[in-house]
C-alpha cells in the first residue's frame, strides 16, 4: 500500500483501546477506596458505646444491678475491662459491707457473751461442770458435751437425762441468730454393727439425732442448724486410756459469732 492511501489520524484523537483500561483502572481504585473506608469504619471504636457494652458484661458476670453487688460471686478474679475513670462499685460496696459487718459483729458479740454467762449459770445449777465445757475462741463458742450423759456406748439414741440437758440449753439458744453446727465425735475403738459399720456412721447419727431433737422438741429454726459426723479423727485427747477415750466421745455444739 502506498503512503498516499494511508489515513492520518489527528494528533489529539486517542487510540481506540485507551478507554477500556482506564475504565478497569478506575473501577479497581474505587473498590480499593471502598475497601479501606470499610476497614477504617470497623477500626473506629465509639468509646461511649464500648463503655456501655463493657459495663453490661461486668454487670452480668459480677451480678451488679443498680449499683449493688451480691456476694455469691465477688468477682475477685475477673479482670476489669472498664476505664479507670468509671466508679469502682465493688470497692464502695465492700466498704459499706465492712461497716455493716462491724456493727452486726458488735451486736452478735454482746449476744454471745450474754448467752455464755447464762450457760455457765445453767451448768452450775445442774451440776454439769464435769460433763459440759464452754470453749470460747475467736470465731465461735463451743458447748462440749460428754457423750456419757447423752448416749449409751455404741448407740445413738439420746438418753432421757441427756434430753433434759439439751432442752434447757436449747431454750437459751433460741435468743441467738447465729449458725449452729452440731458435731459428733467418737474414740478410736472400732465399731462394726448393722446400724453403724464404722465410727463415721455412729458420730453422724448422734449429731443428727441431736439436731432433730432441737428442731422437733425444742422448736429451733432448722435453717440455722447443721449436723456433721467426724468419727475418731478430731480427738481432744490421746486415745491411750479409757478416761481420754471418754473425753473424745462427745457432741460439740459450735455457735458462730457471726451471722
Amino acid at each position: 500500500m502506498s503512503k498516499k492511501n494511508r489515513r492520518t489520524l489527528p494528533e489529539d484523537d486517542a487510540p481506540e483501546g485507551a478507554a477500556e483500561w482506564l475504565t478497569t483502572y478506575s473501577d479497581m481504585v474505587t473498590l480499593l477506596l471502598t475497601f479501606f473506608v470499610l476497614l477504617f469504619s470497623m477500626a473506629t471504636v465509639d468509646k461511649q458505646k464500648f463503655q456501655e457494652v463493657a459495663y453490661s458484661l461486668k454487670s452480668a458476670f459480677m451480678n451488679i444491678s443498680r449499683g449493688e453487688i451480691f456476694y455469691n460471686n465477688r468477682g475477685e478474679d475477673i479482670i476489669s475491662i472498664l476505664d479507670d475513670n468509671l466508679p469502682d462499685i465493688s470497692e464502695e460496696q465492700n466498704s459499706t459491707n465492712n461497716n455493716d459487718n462491724n456493727k452486726a459483729g458488735s451486736g452478735d458479740s454482746d449476744q454471745i457473751s450474754e448467752f455464755k454467762e447464762q450457760v455457765e449459770r445453767l451448768i452450775s445449777e445442774m451440776d454439769l461442770g464435769e460433763y459440759v465445757q464452754i470453749i470460747d475462741n475467736k470465731t465461735s463458742l463451743i458447748l462440749r458435751i460428754n457423750s456419757v450423759i447423752l448416749f449409751d456406748l455404741g448407740k445413738a439414741d439420746i438418753k432421757e437425762s441427756g434430753k433434759d440437758t439439751i432442752r434447757k440449753i436449747a431454750e437459751l439458744m433460741k435468743q441467738l441468730n447465729s449458725e449452729i453446727i452440731v458435731q459428733g465425735h467418737t474414740d478410736n475403738l472400732p465399731i462394726k454393727t448393722s446400724l453403724y459399720p464404722t465410727n463415721w456412721e455412729l458420730s453422724t447419727k448422734r449429731a443428727t439425732n441431736v439436731v432433730l431433737f432441737l428442731i422437733n422438741e425444742c422448736s429451733l429454726d432448722p435453717t440455722r442448724l447443721t449436723a456433721t459426723g467426724n468419727g475418731e479423727y478430731r480427738p481432744v485427747a490421746p486415745n491411750d486410756t479409757e478416761e481420754n477415750r471418754q473425753k473424745n466421745r462427745r457432741i460439740d455444739i459450735v455457735i458462730s459469732k457471726y451471722k
